[in-house]
Formats: structure tokens, C-alpha cells, sequence
């Protein structure tokens, strides 16, 4: 029962944190404005076609007097808007898009998809026009499906569908020539309006991630991207001969020196854009930047718009209102119009936005309480509908630029309510999230004392007291409110979170006595482990001298009588400790990934014969043969070629092997099992290794395995000390001698020191394991490839599933370790796994402050990370636990008793002796 309370606690609190930080901030059920025509103006163009080449930053286009686009050069120094449009991080395809076409930075919510889907409809332009034709990408396609009204007319392709590493530009150039030189396909569009082309150029990014924007080869891949632009604006020109086409060619994204995008540097976060054709002012609004256009000094202005602000522009061009969900302000002087259409089209702008604001606002005045509670005082509903009329009067009054400035600062201000209502109940939550916490450690501290032996064990005081009655009352009160405030549902449910966390947590409370004994000894043992697990998040570059030294004072008796293989395990220490200085304070890759491979891959083999593990013959030769056939599945998969059905069958086999057999070996001691379990385990990790994480983890378990020993022979003198003298028993072998090492706490609080000490001690291993893959603290990524051995498809739940496999192993293997070396392990799991909880979940509030919704993507996913992996490591920890059990203990293991004959009456003949079995604790009674 206390595990399914745990599961779902903690996917509460998840959740609880995920709806803080990653609500959607889209505004739904929303009307378009009118169209520019609808209103009596006729828009400067009647089709816009935008050209979109990937990974194109501002750099590359403007260096060496924009020498890298000399097709597009000889456009712009005869007419266009040429500039800078700067967007936000994170710097990636989908949040590009969305900006460009549907006037909006993304979505948080979408963090949670990794920016590839977001379940809230939204509109674009693409929506508002009346058709739209791309030839695109699948993924970028994808993006637009889920968007208000009919999906865009796009044809599409995948990577797959080429062999040859850069062709997508040409199959995107040959489809549009084919569509444009179609006379059937141009006469149907040739008197259309609000008609939008997309041009999606992906060559470019696959070249600056794999030769970087500072290679040759980039630079000759935009040459191509370039032309290709080029020759496509001319099969345009020539369908449609009428000067009633306008152009935009721009980029999602940019790209840092080293090929990647996706923080917030200069380079990511700025793109080119060229804006030409019908109804485009020559060279736009007044500035005060130039570039230099050509190699002879023609200096021209340099335009800077925000990303955003492309798609009313865009939208006004073709005499389209903007998409509902645009938060963009129009921006002015680039459109080669009157008066009166470029006033008309900002009015339709803000017509938008405040549309927006007065769905947020009605929602928060229909509340109760409304009057009493913080809002927004520089825009209300008055002020709104007055707005048209304002402008009417300023205007036929003559004062022109006052109706234009009032428009603006409207404008500004719809913005800022949006911005202030969208995060109107974060901190409200992040209290009650904070609430839920404490209710919860404090819970879990009540359960673990009630874990221990004690003379006089107290009753809980249950659900029928006065405190729980006041907490149900509470929650009522605190209920009614709530819904008479009209709180989105699931935020009145977190905000109610904490009243039913702190009920059950009272009822949990002893009839009598203190309710949590030796508050400074849990203070100290969650809130220790979890600070140096938190400060080695942002502070990790002593993780090896940690690791020594906490390794080291475990078993600092040892140097009281040092012994051969106290110094043999000390070169254990130093091994992996020296691996993660040099790792993480090293620019450079210590090992090629394929070597630090083969090592690990060599090194599982050997490292049982090292540490004296006896295996029978088989198991060596089965462990030996899949590696073997490991290395040359991954020589096939680093040459693109094919790993073979039967390969796949074979590693599978394995996989299943290297638990299977162990119930089923000759293993009769847990020791032995445990000497199994971490050879089949180890070989498992090697194969699913890309680089040196299997190396370390090997060193990692060789020192943990060494450092047991160590620790057993440092203590039975100590144990031999305070025992009563017997008569000598027989000479046990190692195996016996092991299991015999056990704690015996004589009161609680020493039971509840050693408790935290093996819960420390676990997790302290597992983040260990985790840094030293080089997952969390230095990138926290997971490769896909791991499961290149297993799988050839794309397959994300099964690559999900062996990646936090590949995460637990070394973990299994250690908690194994502890189970076979500790009986006080074993008998108080529970109790372990509660200390574990209440360090975990210490992180886990820490970290749930610091959750970030918007900036560089790796920052938001790295603090997203951070939240679940603290809230669900325990849990993945607790139900290998419940594996590792029915390994170790649950199996039979043989007890010296005299044979029972058993004869059979079959030719008289006796059968051979047979011997009871025992479990493992009965066997060492």
C-alpha cells in the first residue's frame, strides 16, 4: 500500500510542477479581424512567397560584403528591405516557425515535448489566407497541423527519402519549377489573392552542423541555397507576370561557430532577412545602421525587427489581419502604401491583441472576488471598446500621429496584460507546491520511525481528531473560494493539493510522544547528501576528489592495520576519481569514443578474472561470444550498414539471459549470484555503451566490490570485540564469512543513522554512475543510437525504455551488492527506501524554484530534468529493488544436513541422496 501512495504522490507533485511552469499561455476560442479589402483598401500584393533557408544566421549572410549571396546581392542592391530579425532562444526549428507565421514566441507547454508538438491549436497565416502551397519538410509540415481551420497545401518529404547528403534543396527547386511550369496550375491561381507560398530550404542546417558556418564547405552550400533562391524567384516572376508578388526569405534559426543552435547567443539568435517585390518601401523606415552591400561600398540600411513581427508584416502585405494569436505590433515604414491602409492594418494589429487581453480579462472580472484582487490597471474593458472611437475622433480631428501613438502604447499595453495574467497563479502554486513538500517529508519521516523496533509501539492517531477535521474544513473553505474565483480546474486542484497531502500526513501522527524523534538527525541526513548532489549540478569539476574522499573515509578504519587489499582497493579509488577530473576538466576527448569502447568491452570480460570471481565455463564463453558479436554489430552501425535480423535476435537472447540465469545457475550463495548477476549486467552495459560510461561504471563497481570486502574485514574485528566468547565454529568460507557481516542497532536512532547511511550510500552511486556516463552534469543527453544493437527502426518507446535500463544497471548491481553484503539491508529495505525518498524529494523542492520555460533549450530541459529525475529515480530504484529480491533472496540455497535416503522400490535399488533447501537467512541461523 505505501508503494502506490508514493507513486502517486509523487506524480501529484509532478504534475503539480509541470502545470506551474509549462501551462499554455495561447488564448483560444478567439474571431479574426477583418481582412484590409473587407474594410474597402486594396492590398500592395496579392501573393507573398517566403523563402526559409535553416540554419542561415545574420553573420554568414552579411560577412565579406555579403560575398556568400551573390545572386541574392544583385536583388537587393536594386530594391527590398534588407535586415536583422532577432529572435528568442530556444534557437530550434519549431519555435522558428511559429514565430515567423504565427506571430508568437512558443509555447512553453511545448518544453514538454522537446518543441516538437503542442496539443493547443494555434492560428498562423497560413489559416488566414486563403490558400497555401509549401513544399516543406515533413517535421516542419507537422507544425501546422494542428493549427486553426484547413491545413496548408504542402508537399513534403523526409530525410530518408534521399541517399545523398545534400539533394533536399534541389527536390524542393525541381517540385516548385515543376508546380510553376505547370500552365493548368498557374492559370487556376493567376487571379487569386491572399495566396501564400512556402520555400523550405534545409540543405543549410545540415551543413553548419556537420562542417560548422566557419568551413569552406558551408559557405559553398550557401552559395548553392543562395542560387537556388534565386532561380526560384525568377520561375515566379516568369508565372506570374503581373508586379503583384512580394518575397520574404529569411531563416528559423541561426547557428553558433561550433554548428549548434539552440541557447541565446548572438549568433543563434540572429537571422537575415530580405523583404522585395510588390508593396515593399524601398529600403523602409529611417535608421541608423548600415551594412556594406558589395565589394565597390554601396552602403544601404540595416532594418532590426523582432521575429515575431514578421507575420503581421507578412499579413498586411497581402491585406490578411494578422493570426489570432499574433503578439507581435506591426512594424512600420517597411510597406509602400498610404496612410490610411498602413493606420487601417496597425488597427487591425491591435485590434488583435486587445482581443486577447479582453478574453484573459473577462475571464478574470467574471470571478467573485474579482474587485479585490491584483489586476492589470493600465487597460480595462472600457478602455478597450472606446479604442476604434479614440481614433476615429483624433483623426478627423487632424491629429494623425496622436491616433498613430495611441494605437502603439494600446498596443504595448495588451502586450503587458497578457504577459501579467498569463503567470497571474504561479505564486500561489509554487506555495502550495512548497506546502505539499513539507506535508509530504513530513509523512515520510512518521513512516520511517515507525519502521524501527521500540519498546512501546504507538498507534497512528488516524483520520478522527481535530486536526484533520480543521484540515477538511480548511479545504472546503478553501474549495467554495476557489470556485466562486472561476480557477481553472486543474489549478484549483494543485492549489488544493496540500490540504489532502497534510490530512493524510496528520493522520500518520502517534497517539503519543513526539511526532518525528531526532528532528537534527534528519535534518542533517537529507539536507547533506542533497546539498552536495546539488551543488555538484552547477559546481562539478571536484566530483573525483568527492568521490575519493567519501569513498575513502567509509573505509578509513581500514588504515588503522593496513593490508594488501586495503591498497589494492585504494588503486581502485584512485582509478575512477582520476577519470572524472580528467574528464571534466578537459577540453578535449580523453579516448576515441570506438576505443574507450573496446576497452570497456575487453575490460568486461577480464574484470570478473580480476576481482577473483569463479564463473563456470560456459557463462565465460557466452558472456565472451555476444561480445564479439557486440563489436561487429557496431562496426555495422557506425558504417550505415545494416545490423542483421539474427544479430538482433541473438542480443536479445542475451538480454534475457543475463537474468534468466541466474535462478537457474549452479550460484547456491547470494555472493556467487551477485558475482553472476554483475558479469551478465556488465555485459549488457557494454553492449549499450556509445563511449567511456561502460569504462567508468566498471572501475565504479570494481572499487565498490573491492571496497565491501575491505569494509567486511575491517569490521568483524570490531563485532568480535563486543561478542560474548563461544566455542570456535568450523572454518567458514568466504562466501559464509561475507553474509555473517552484520549491523545490530540496539535503538532507533542508531537504526535510523544506519538507515540514512545506506540510503546515502545508494544514491550517492547511482548519481555517481550517471555523472560519470556523462549524462547529466555535462549535457544531459541521450543518445538514441544505444539501442543500435537491438532495434533498427525508429522506435522511441522501446529506445525510452533501454536507455533508463542502460541508467539503473550499475545501480541494480550495486544495490545488489548491498543486499548480499548487509542483512540489516535486507531486513530494512523499507526504511532505506524512505530515507531515500526524503533525500530525493529535498532536491526535488530545491529544484522545483529554479524550472525554466523559456531561454536556451538545453537550460530548460536541463532544469526540467533535474525535477524528474529527482521525483522518479527512487521509484525506478524501489521496483528494481523488488527484482533484485527475488535473485538474491528468494532462491534456495543448500544447508549441510545429513542425506535422506529416499529408496524406491523399483528393483530394490536405492536413488541418490537429496537435500532440503533453505532460504538464504534460514541457512545462516
Amino acid at each position: 500500500m505505501w508503494k502506490l501512495q508514493v507513486l502517486v504522490v509523487h506524480i501529484l507533485l509532478l504534475g503539480c510542477i509541470m502545470n506551474i511552469y509549462f501551462q499554455s499561455t495561447i488564448v483560444e476560442n478567439l474571431e479574426p479581424q477583418k481582412t484590409l479589402p473587407e474594410l474597402g483598401l486594396k492590398p500592395p500584393a496579392d501573393r507573398l512567397v517566403v523563402f526559409i533557408a535553416d540554419g542561415l544566421r545574420a553573420e554568414s549572410f552579411f560577412e565579406g560584403n555579403c560575398s556568400g549571396v551573390p545572386h541574392i546581392r544583385q536583388l537587393f542592391e536594386q530594391q527590398g528591405v534588407v535586415g536583422i530579425s532577432s529572435g528568442i532562444a530556444p534557437t530550434m526549428s519549431r519555435p522558428g516557425h511559429i514565430a515567423i507565421f504565427a506571430g508568437f514566441n512558443e509555447d512553453p507547454q511545448a518544453a514538454i515535448t522537446n518543441f516538437m508538438w503542442n496539443p493547443t491549436p494555434f492560428d498562423s497565416v497560413f489559416n488566414r489566407s486563403r490558400i497555401s502551397i509549401g513544399w516543406v519538410h515533413k517535421t516542419v509540415a507537422d507544425y501546422f497541423t494542428r493549427s486553426r481551420g484547413e491545413p496548408p497545401r504542402f508537399e513534403t518529404y523526409r530525410a530518408t527519402d534521399f541517399t545523398g547528403r545534400f539533394m533536399t534543396d534541389t527536390w524542393v527547386y525541381e517540385k516548385a519549377r515543376d508546380f510553376l511550369t505547370n500552365d493548368e496550375n498557374v492559370r487556376q491561381l493567376q487571379n487569386a489573392t491572399q495566396l501564400v507560398f512556402l520555400v523550405y530550404l534545409f540543405d543549410l542546417d545540415k551543413a553548419g552542423h556537420v562542417f560548422t558556418p566557419l568551413q569552406p564547405e558551408f559557405r559553398e552550400r550557401l552559395h548553392e541555397t543562395q542560387k537556388k533562391i534565386r532561380q526560384t524567384y525568377e520561375l515566379f516572376e516568369s508565372a506570374f507576370n503581373d508586379n503583384r508578388t512580394a518575397y520574404l526569405m529569411t531563416s528559423d534559426h541561426g547557428m553558433s561557430d561550433t554548428g549548434y543552435h539552440g541557447g541565446g547567443t548572438d549568433s543563434e539568435i540572429e537571422m537575415p532577412f530580405y523583404l522585395w517585390g510588390a508593396g515593399v518601401k524601398r529600403q523602409g523606415p529611417p535608421t541608423e545602421h548600415n551594412f556594406t552591400a558589395n565589394e565597390q561600398g554601396l552602403q544601404l540600411p540595416l532594418q532590426e525587427l523582432n521575429q515575431i513581427q514578421l507575420a503581421p508584416l507578412m499579413s498586411a502585405l497581402i491585406g490578411l489581419p494578422p493570426p489570432i494569436n499574433n503578439r507581435a505590433p506591426l512594424p512600420l515604414g517597411f510597406l509602400d502604401v498610404s496612410e490610411e491602409y498602413e493606420r487601417q492594418a496597425l488597427l487591425l494589429n491591435v485590434l488583435q491583441l486587445l482581443s486577447q487581453a479582453k478574453s484573459v480579462m473577462l475571464r478574470h472580472e467574471r470571478s467573485f472576488f474579482h474587485k479585490w484582487m491584483p489586476k492589470y490597471e493600465k487597460l480595462d474593458s472600457a478602455r478597450i471598446a472606446s479604442l476604434s472611437t479614440e481614433v476615429e475622433q483624433l483623426i478627423a480631428a487632424g491629429y494623425v500621429q496622436k491616433a498613430m501613438q495611441l494605437l502603439q502604447q494600446t498596443s504595448w499595453r495588451a502586450r503587458q496584460c497578457l504577459e501579467y495574467y498569463q503567470d497571474y497563479y504561479q505564486t500561489p502554486l509554487l506555495v502550495a507546491v512548497c506546502a505539499s513538500f513539507l506535508g509530504w517529508l513530513f509523512c515520510l519521516a512518521m513512516w520511517l520511525m515507525r519502521e524501527f523496533p521500540a519498546q512501546n509501539p504507538q498507534p497512528k492517531m488516524g483520520l478522527r481528531t481535530w486536526m484533520t477535521a480543521l484540515m477538511v474544513l480548511l479545504g472546503m473553505v478553501l474549495g467554495c473560494v476557489l470556485l466562486l474565483q472561476r480557477v481553472p480546474c486543474m489549478t484549483a486542484f494543485y492549489l488544493l493539493l496540500p490540504i489532502g497531502i497534510w490530512t493524510m500526513a496528520l493522520a500518520e501522527r502517534p497517539l503519543h510522544g513526539p511526532s518525528i524523534p531526532y528532528p537534527l538527525t534528519h535534518l542533517t541526513w537529507t539536507v547533506i547528501p542533497a546539498g552536495l548532489v546539488v551543488t555538484t549540478s552547477f559546481m562539478n569539476s571536484h566530483v573525483g576528489l568527492l568521490y575519493a574522499g567519501v569513498v575513502i573515509a567509509y573505509n578509513r578504519r581500514g588504515f588503522r592495520r593496513p593490508t594488501l587489499k586495503l591498497f589494492i582497493w585504494l588503486v581502485a579509488v584512485l582509478l575512477p576519481s582520476g577519470f572524472l577530473m580528467l574528464k571534466q576538466n578537459s577540453r578535449f576527448q580523453l579516448i576515441p569514443s570506438e576505443y574507450a569502447l573496446g576497452c570497456s568491452m575487453c575490460l568486461a570480460v577480464f574484470l570478473p578474472w580480476l576481482l577473483g570471481h569463479k564463473h563456470p565455463l560456459h557463462v565465460w564463453l557466452i558472456n565472451s561470444s555476444i561480445l564479439l558479436i557486440g563489436i561487429y554489430g557496431i562496426y555495422l552501425s557506425e558504417n550505415n550498414l545494416e545490423v542483421t535480423l539474427y544479430l538482433q535476435v541473438a542480443f536479445w537472447a542475451f538480454l534475457c539471459y543475463a537474468f534468466v540465469s541466474v535462478p537457474y545457475s549452479n550460484a547456491n550463495t547470494p555472493l556467487s549470484r551477485l558475482h553472476l548477476v554483475s558479469f551478465n549486467l556488465i555485459v549488457v552495459h557494454a553492449l549499450l555503451s556509445l563511449s567511456t560510461g561502460s569504462l567508468f561504471n566498471q572501475m565504479m563497481i570494481a572499487e565498490f566490490m573491492l571496497g565491501q570486502e575491505v569494509h567486511s574485514e575491517i569490521s568483524k574485528p570490531k563485532e568480535n570485540a563486543i561478542e560474548e566468547a563461544d566455542e570456535p565454529e568450523p572454518e567458514a568460507s568466504h562466501d559464509e564469512t561475507v553474509q555473517k557481516t552484520e549491523e545490530k542497532p540496539s535503538t532507533p536512532l542508531e537504526h535510523l543513522k544506519l538507515s540514512y547511511h545506506y540510503a546515502a550510500f545508494i544514491l550517492f552511486y547511482f548519481y555517481l554512475s550517471f555523472f560519470g556516463s556523462g549524462h547529466w552534469l555535462f549535457s544531459f543527453a541521450f543518445r538514441p543510437t544505444t539501442s543500435r544493437l537491438l532495434i533498427s527502426n525508429y522506435s522511441p518507446f522501446v529506445m525510452t525504455a533501454l536507455i533508463i535500463f542502460k541508467i539503473l544497471i550499475p545501480s541494480i548491481i550495486i544495490m545488489s551488492g548491498v543486499y548480499t553484503f548487509s542483512a540489516y539491508a535486507r531486513k530494512y529495505s523499507r526504511a532505506i527506501f524512505i530515507c531515500m525518498f526524503l533525500i530525493s524529494d529535498v532536491m526535488c523542492l530545491y529544484f522545483c524554484f529554479y524550472v525554466q520555460n523559456q531561454g536556451s533549450w538545453r537550460d530548460i530541459r536541463r532544469s526540467m530534468d533535474h525535477v524528474v529525475l529527482t521525483n522518479v529515480i527512487v521509484i525506478l530504484l524501489l521496483i528494481c529493488s523488488c527484482f533484485i529480491k527475488s535473485i538474491l533472496i528468494a532462491i534456495k540455497a543448500p544447508k549441510a544436513k545429513p542425506p535422506i535416503v529416499v529408496q524406491e522400490i523399483m528393483e530394490g535399488n536405492p536413488v541418490a541422496p537429496t537435500y532440503p533447501q533453505l532460504d538464504a537467512e534460514e541457512s545462516q541461523a
